[in-house]
């Protein structure tokens, strides 16, 4: 355990008859409880945690860490690949608390609360059969995955999170309690879309809604992948389907092991394999015919596609990437899925590490692209296809394999002409210092930095995809 400077017990008892939430110091019996994330991999030891009840709250949380010089991080619903959320040393605004979803059915809108997961949300939505975009994982925290562009299911045809964002409420770090939209603080507005965890702390999201089942058709598809060929073959065959694919269909194509999982015979677990994931954003006879090809490249090893309900997708990654596991996400994005690509994708591929390690091929496009790259914080809008690396293992004894792997695949996949100079925010990579914000945030760079200035003038939140202010 690391050892962490106390803070003096007379200004936690002013912190804490400062705001009406609960607040968790390492003396507290539920501190390492509350310090754990998703990645296991993240063994950090704040100060402090607030866990916030309201934006009041929010707001004395940020004064007193001002006042005191702590570092500032902020914790929405938990999920956090890179530990942003909770920082050795820091005060950490914990929005876990604030899970309220007001669904306006008339109006197709819902105001979701910072603390909730993607779960909360389309469980509200879903009985109504309205959807939103969103994170990918039933488990994702909404907040985190929404500021970093919230690249989701139906993404194609709906475009991504920040794209059917309404408004927000934000409080700044002079505390001050704003409305952004494209109306109010239109310049926030566009600085939280992609951005936002540098300008500000979002407390709640109003979203536009849509029409969306109630059951979608779902293609999960896998192929055996025993050799080079065959793996490129798989990928060359999801190359073509994607040609022609409407925007109602939004797809990804993973090289990975077959997962052990319940209903999975022991004697098939790691077993290499080509699996195809794709939804239909529209009615389910026309998605199942959509679909079919995907199920037609040749004889699976597995096809448990199905109709089923928009939550249920989302839950199907909560079995694949269970919640303190450990892990390394990286990603890039590339203009078109080349020869060249895929063959690096297979090589990458070959060398995986363990059985929950894999390479993601996602299909964008679509509504994505009708938006216009300086309209929003998030920047990349053209390429066609993101490839993100997921490192996935459970034994710290085997974390220099893991990261070693991720790593050198990743740098390897940008050597290929297809690629873009540039990552997902929520797949963050291996980048540090200005390079790494340029690849994050794109030729919007400049314009952030210059909200950033206007809000955060002394970079206090910077434990995040870090923008420095412009001066």
């Amino acid at each position: 355990m690391s050892l962490i400077t106390p803070i003096d017990e007379s200004l936690v008892s002013e912190l804490r008859s400062d705001v009406s939430g609960r607040v968790v110091t390492p003396d507290d019996e539920a501190y390492h409880a509350v310090r754990a994330v998703w990645n296991g991999r993240i063994d950090r030891f704040p100060a402090v945690f607030v866990q916030v009840e309201s934006t009041d709250d929010v707001a004395a949380a940020i004064r007193f860490a001002r006042e005191h010089e702590l570092p500032i991080s902020v914790r929405g619903g938990g999920h956090h690949v890179t530990g942003s959320a909770v920082v050795d040393g820091s005060l950490v605004v914990d929005l876990a608390e604030l899970t309220a979803v007001d669904l306006d059915v008339d109006a197709r809108t819902v105001r979701v609360g910072a603390g909730c997961r993607v779960s909360d949300v389309l469980s509200v939505t879903g009985e109504h059969g309205l959807a939103i975009t969103c994170g990918s994982a039933a488990h994702n925290g909404l907040a985190g995955s929404t500021l970093g562009g919230a690249i989701g299911w139906v993404r194609r045809a709906h475009g991504l999170g920040v794209d059917n964002l309404r408004s927000v409420e934000v409080v700044t770090v002079d505390g001050e309690v704003l409305t952004a939209s494209a109306d109010e603080n239109p310049e926030l507005f566009w600085a939280i879309r992609g951005g936002g965890a540098n300008v500000g702390v979002v407390t709640s999201f109003e979203f536009d809604c849509f029409e969306l089942g109630p059951q979608v058709a779902v293609a999960q598809v896998a192929y055996p992948a025993p050799d080079a060929e065959t793996t490129a073959d798989l990928f060359r065959k999801y190359r073509a389907f994607v040609a022609d694919a409407p925007d109602e269909v939004t797809s990804m194509a993973i090289r990975a092991s077959v997962p052990p999982l319940p209903f999975v015979p022991p004697e098939f677990h790691g077993a290499p394999i080509v699996m195809y994931y794709a939804v239909y954003a529209g009615d389910a006879d026309e998605g199942e015919a959509a679909l079919r090809p995907l199920r037609e490249m040749g004889e699976p090893a597995m096809d448990l596609s199905a109709r089923m309900p928009f939550l249920a997708l989302h839950e199907i990654a909560n079995e694949l990437f269970p919640s303190g596991n450990r892990y390394s996400w990286h990603s890039l994005y590339a203009t078109d899925l080349s020869d060249d690509l895929i063959e690096r994708v297979v090589n990458a591929g070959a060398s995986l590490p363990g059985g929950e390690s894999s390479l993601t091929v996602w299909h964008l496009g679509g509504a994505i692209r009708e938006v216009a790259a300086d309209e929003t914080a998030y920047a990349w809008r053209d390429p066609e296809f993101l490839v993100s690396i997921e490192a996935g293992w459970r034994d710290p004894a085997e974390d220099e394999a893991h990261l070693a792997w991720a790593e050198s695949a990743w740098h390897d996949l940008r050597e290929s002409p297809a690629t873009v100079e540039g990552f997902y925010p929520g797949f963050p990579g291996f980048v540090t210092g200005e390079e790494r914000a340029r690849m994050a945030y794109g030729d919007n760079l400049d314009h952030l930095a210059e909200v950033k200035a206007q809000y955060d003038p002394e970079n206090l939140l910077h434990n995040n995809l870090n923008v420095e202010p412009a001066r």
